[in-house]
């Protein structure tokens, strides 16, 4: 199951009328950082947020769709970004998407990866509920993070997408230890009751 921020297991509820099309939307930076307190949160050549979202859409059999800005937004270095990053959040700004999504109407469920950013989720992800409509979707959430567990990660997405069904059941892990949580991966799907493999 999803692990609370004491890594304590939590209960899943499964999604209620969850037949339908799934799609897993993610933020995730790649050069050698995922979030402002760790400096190596990768799985191989992949981002954390990233390897726990390709882990998801196999086990769901869901399709995928990465946020991305423009590839000068973030500074690559540690320091920098973790200071342009929480310059970001303090003035509201939500940078422009590079990425988009023409046919968000096919999907019933929306599944939501986010690194945690300075005790929240990075202003990518309110570009993305800024743009794009959720309403009568059932969406889940996961994060990875540095000591942080969901942070507000669902309250801000029930506060973005009030028309939509946010799960509580969200699922969160260090980003350091995310190449290591297949088995909780699944068994969080399993309780959303999303898993076709």
């Amino acid at each position: 199951a999803g692990c609370s921020k004491d890594d304590e297991e939590q209960k899943v509820e499964p999604v209620q009328d969850a037949d339908g099309k799934t799609l897993v939307v993610y933020f995730s930076k790649t050069e050698k950082i995922d979030g402002t307190t760790a400096a190596t949160a990768q799985v191989g050549d992949l981002g954390a947020t990233q390897y726990v979202a390709q882990q998801v859409a196999e086990l769901t059999g869901a399709d995928m769709h990465r946020i991305t800005v423009a590839d000068d937004h973030y500074p690559v270095e540690y320091n920098a970004l973790a200071t342009f990053a929480r310059n970001e959040k303090d003035n509201g700004t939500h940078p422009a998407l590079t990425s988009s999504l023409a046919n968000l109407a096919e999907y019933k469920n929306i599944i939501i990866g986010t690194p945690v950013w300075w005790y929240t989720v990075p202003m990518p992800i309110y570009s993305f509920l800024d743009a794009y409509d959720l309403s009568d979707k059932n969406v889940m959430v996961f994060t990875t993070h540095e000591g942080s567990g969901l942070a507000d990660a669902i309250s801000v997405i029930k506060q973005q997408e009030p028309r939509a069904t946010v799960s509580e059941s969200g699922f969160h892990t260090n980003g350091r230890q995310a190449g290591s949580q297949d088995a909780a991966i699944r068994n969080w799907i399993e309780g959303l009751g999303l898993t076709t493999k």
